[in-house]
């Protein structure tokens, strides 16, 4: 069986084993065969919205297989040549999937079940045409105990958003060198760890907003701005309104 999947927002993490943990970006489209069996799979950032199409090879009608043979779609290349080895394969966001699937999150449902069949003649008519050595990767794998360590090190720079550590001091500190360090921690969450961490931040700072009754100085300073301008300016960039902005509008919703 071949399986598709599709992620419209978050992170998605698979593990095959000790040693193969893979993971998908937003935008991003991995095919794999279902013969391969997961250990365990979860979301890094909390959060997952996609699509996943399977297709048992074996239970296809002789009409849908005409249908496809006329349309040129070739099932076997792309569990053979893209599902090689019984790796897991992904393409990395581009124009060509964007334009494949962002129609199917928001098609009418009384049109789902046909319309949701005709896109997935599409999708299956372009897989066809790749070519795997050039547009599929196969993706980074990370060891399970490298999983492990890097989410040890982002429970750690999350638990007091007031203290500040460089590389070098967490490399140090969790017995890692910086330069993997990097690597891994952007494979496993896929930004920086200054960016991983000024988003929890400002998340952090989101909810206080709405929950609390904290100024916007006390909440800076809990998530570790100690200007309270800087603080503004980064929830601003993210957010596209003032920290005052968001408060007030959840003080309206609730009057």
């Amino acid at each position: 069986m071949i399986e598709i999947n599709h992620c419209r927002e978050g992170r998605y993490e698979c593990s095959f084993g000790e040693n193969s943990c893979c993971y998908m970006a937003q935008g991003d489209l991995a095919i794999g065969s279902l013969t391969r069996k997961k250990s365990y799979s979860s979301f890094p950032l909390n959060h997952y919205h996609g699509i996943t199409v399977v297709i048992n090879l074996d239970e296809i009608i002789p009409e849908i297989r005409s249908i496809m043979e006329m349309l040129g779609i070739d099932l076997e290349k792309i569990h053979t040549y893209i599902c090689e080895e019984n790796r897991c394969c992904i393409m990395r966001a581009n124009p060509s999937v964007e334009h494949i699937f962002s129609e199917m999150y928001h098609v009418r449902e009384k049109r789902k079940a046909g319309y949701m069949k005709v896109k997935i003649l599409e999708l299956l008519l372009f897989l066809s045409d790749l070519d795997a050595e050039e547009e599929v990767v196969q993706t980074d794998y990370y060891s399970s105990s490298q999983v492990k360590l890097i989410k040890e090190i982002a429970a750690f720079i999350t638990t007091d958003l007031t203290s500040h550590f460089t590389i070098e001091q967490l490399a140090q500190r969790f017995h890692i060198s910086p330069t993997a360090l990097k690597r891994c921690f952007r494979g496993v969450y896929g930004s920086s760890i200054y960016a991983y961490l000024r988003t929890y931040r400002l998340q952090v700072a989101e909810r206080m907003l709405k929950e609390s009754v904290l100024s916007i100085t006390e909440i800076a300073a809990k998530i570790g701005y100690e200007n309270p301008n800087k603080f503004t300016s980064a929830f601003k960039s993210v957010y596209g309104i003032p920290p005052t902005a968001l408060r007030k509008s959840v003080q309206m919703d609730r009057n």
